[in-house]
């Protein structure tokens, strides 16, 4: 089976173009990002965040994002940087998670007079408007090594997500590696995973709820 290092080498050999390399590089990093193995502490902040309030994010067209010179899948930076280079200090840089199906995915949005904007650019189509937590024990600190500001909640650092059933993403994760391996490209052993697997497991979430 291949090592991501060779799997990554292998999305900028076969892509198509920047936006399919880009895109692939993105499939590769969430699909590992989300497979790491559970933990208590996990489940313990999962629940205690899904007790605050949420809010509803907009997204403004992606042209118009893009010609700002907002960076896709770059979510932090862009608040950041858009709370920092407003003149007249509307914008407000928000950290928190967006909630994506039993999922929380760490993500930043900016709240100005009261409505919540994601600033980010897909690579792939996005819904125009989504729930958001916002977490107000977040705090950025800045890795001396790499200078590179990391999120953190009461001195933990956070991953890209809060898992609610984190043994499906291992097993999708496993999945995927597997296709890879037999030769299928990134994008393809993606939709290959949600269209069989990913399926089956949100069947069988749905029958343990009936």
């Amino acid at each position: 089976m291949r090592k991501m290092g060779e799997m990554m080498d292998n999305a900028e050999a076969t892509s198509g173009g920047n936006t399919t390399s880009e895109l692939a590089r993105f499939v590769l990093l969430n699909i590992e990002a989300m497979a790491h193995p559970p933990t208590e502490w996990e489940a313990q902040v999962l629940q205690e965040i899904l007790t605050l309030p949420q809010v509803t994010v907009s997204r403004p067209p992606e042209r118009q994002l893009l010609d700002a010179g907002m960076i896709p899948h770059n979510c932090h930076e862009n608040c950041s940087a858009q709370e920092a280079n407003d003149p007249e200090k509307q914008h407000r840089h928000v950290a928190g998670w967006l909630v994506f199906d039993s999922d929380l995915i760490l993500h930043s949005v900016v709240e100005a007079d009261g409505q919540w904007y994601c600033l980010t650019p897909q690579l792939v189509p996005a819904t125009p408007r989504f729930q958001f937590i916002p977490d107000p024990s977040i705090e950025w600190i800045c890795d001396a090594a790499s200078g590179i500001n990391e999120a953190y909640r009461h001195g933990v650092k956070l991953p890209f997500a809060l898992r609610r059933f984190p043994e499906d993403h291992i097993r999708m994760r496993d999945r995927f590696n597997i296709l890879v391996s037999e030769g299928m490209s990134l994008l393809d052993a993606r939709r290959e995973v949600d269209a069989t697997l990913g399926i089956e497991i949100k069947r069988m979430r749905q029958e343990g709820l009936e």
